[in-house]
């Protein structure tokens, strides 16, 4: 691979380190990655999942600006049936977004 490429990847890709799963399924984020993120006290965080093997944290504004952005552009689909299952799944995931 590149050097150049694995510098550009590992720029915005970190590894924060591990934390331990206590006995209420609680973990703590490390503070870099709150400072890198802008997490604060009170922000809502959604939790996803890749195959079974990965878990991943996105805040829920972050989602919700994607999907109506993803909703917008895929109103010039022309094919009814994938344009109609798009939105679905969208609405979904917009409906299991907390509101402050």
């Amino acid at each position: 691979m590149h050097k150049r490429f694995v510098e550009k990847i590992l720029a915005k890709n970190k590894m924060y380190g591990s934390v331990v799963v206590g006995s209420k399924g609680q973990v703590v984020i490390p503070v870099n990655a709150r400072k890198d993120m802008h997490i604060r006290p009170g922000d809502s965080l959604i939790v996803m999942g890749k195959m079974g093997q990965a878990l991943g944290l996105m805040k829920a504004e972050a989602l919700e600006g994607l999907v109506n952005m993803l909703m917008d552009k895929v109103s010039n689909i022309s094919e009814g049936e994938i344009r109609d299952d798009i939105k679905f799944f969208a609405r979904r995931v917009l409906k299991s977004i907390p509101k402050k």
